[in-house]
């Protein structure tokens, strides 16, 4: 079903004039800084399970979503179907993750976490979750709820 077209709002700021732009005023710049420094530390965190940023995001979205398709896999962790298709194939290869043919639809393939994934995944997750904490350190649990639920909004505003 088609997404309604979006109403024209005012912007906050006036896009012709670059002398006030700044760009520690940018919301996706800053998105941008912490993924950069986040992803930076996890990577360096992951080396010692033999696993990278990339991978973990995989791990994590076929624990949620088992049995998924690489469609709905691209859509899960917004990553583009060529990237992803490289990635999965390097864990098929590592055997952490499982592909096969949908039994409904011999075209469809279908992803799932081997045995070795799920216990990858299950070593992992302290160390994601530590360094999730640490960028949170401060928020109280009412702040990130609030956090959540605006950045949930903003995915919404912004899927096509």
């Amino acid at each position: 079903m088609p997404r309604p077209a979006a109403k024209k709002k005012k912007p906050l700021a006036d896009a012709t004039d670059v002398t006030s732009f700044r760009l520690d005023n940018h919301v996706f710049y800053l998105f941008g800084q912490i993924f950069g420094h986040r992803n930076r530390l996890l990577n360096r965190e992951l080396r010692q399970f033999s696993i990278d940023y990339p991978r973990w995001r995989v791990l994590g979205a076929l624990n949620e979503h088992p049995g998924c398709s690489m469609q709905k896999l691209a859509d899960k962790t917004a990553v583009d179907r060529t990237t992803l298709a490289h990635t999965v194939r390097i864990m098929v290869d590592e055997k952490l993750v499982h592909r096969h043919a949908r039994a409904s639809d011999r075209r469809s393939v279908v992803l799932a976490l081997t045995p070795r994934g799920s216990h990858l995944l299950t070593q992992i997750l302290p160390t994601v979750l530590d360094i999730n904490d640490r960028c949170l350190a401060g928020f109280s649990k009412d702040d990130v709820q609030n956090l959540l639920t605006r950045l949930r909004q903003m995915i919404d505003n912004i899927k096509e």
